[in-house]
């Protein structure tokens, strides 16, 4: 029986020229995971991590905190099929397409009320559009479908669902939620909904073995009790 926790990665800089790198949210939240952790005496046998400079940045927030306590981790193995779904640039192109580009956020790092506003814009066109693309009736070129995205997720979990002992992939919130909807049998539909509901460094542990594969916790944030440090993006 093996236990693995997909970790979503921090907040990201949304509103900014480069998303893939994590806020100063995104850090502290990395940081405060590697603090409960270490407090509650947390190991790991194995480490996963995603492709993306967010992904790393992640886990390199944990490991630091471990090596503040003078505790070590295993090496983490890279793995592609952690890497996220391109639905922004999905997004994106039916925007543009539907002349509805203005509506999307600009760079910058607007706070405060509008933040929130220009969240709620964009991902009303985000969700819809998402949808659609998960239907099969948007179709981006030389984009990987969603359905290469949810076989590619598969792969991955079946990589990390192997043996015993405990093991952490360090991820996106599209593939937690993707290899959540293969664990509990959901639809396209559930998959995107669920996806809407990961939180930056949420937790979801799934528990495993060569019969079978179960839901232990998800979206879990033992780690935030502050309401006000939990983002979505």
């Amino acid at each position: 029986m093996g236990i693995l926790t997909l970790v979503r990665h921090g907040q990201a800089s949304f509103f900014s020229a480069d998303y893939d790198q994590l806020s100063d949210a995104g850090h502290a939240q990395s940081r405060a995971l590697g603090e409960y952790w270490v407090r509650h005496e947390v190991t790991f046998d194995t480490l996963y991590v995603g492709p993306r400079r967010r992904h790393r940045q992640t886990l390199e927030g944990v490991a630091a905190v471990y090596a503040k306590h003078g505790l070590a981790l295993p090496t983490p193995i890279e793995v592609p099929e952690l890497d996220e779904h391109d639905g922004l640039t999905v997004v994106r192109h039916v925007l543009r397409e539907r002349g509805k580009l203005s509506d999307e956020p600009t760079p910058g790092d607007p706070g405060g009320a509008e933040r929130e506003r220009l969240v709620r814009s964009f991902f009303r066109h985000y969700l819809e559009i998402m949808n659609e693309w998960a239907r099969g009736t948007v179709v981006v070129p030389a984009v990987e479908s969603w359905e290469e995205f949810r076989a590619r997720s598969l792969r991955g979990l079946d990589l990390m669902c192997v043996g015993a002992g405990n093991a952490a992939a360090f991820t996106s919130g599209g593939l937690v939620s993707s290899a959540t909807g293969w664990v509990l049998g959901l639809d396209n539909d559930r998959v995107l909904e669920l996806s809407a509901a990961v939180r930056n460094t949420a937790l979801t542990e799934l528990r495993h073995s060569d019969r079978k594969r179960s839901l232990v916790t998800f979206n879990s944030l033992p780690h935030l009790p502050d309401p006000r440090t939990v983002t979505g993006v």
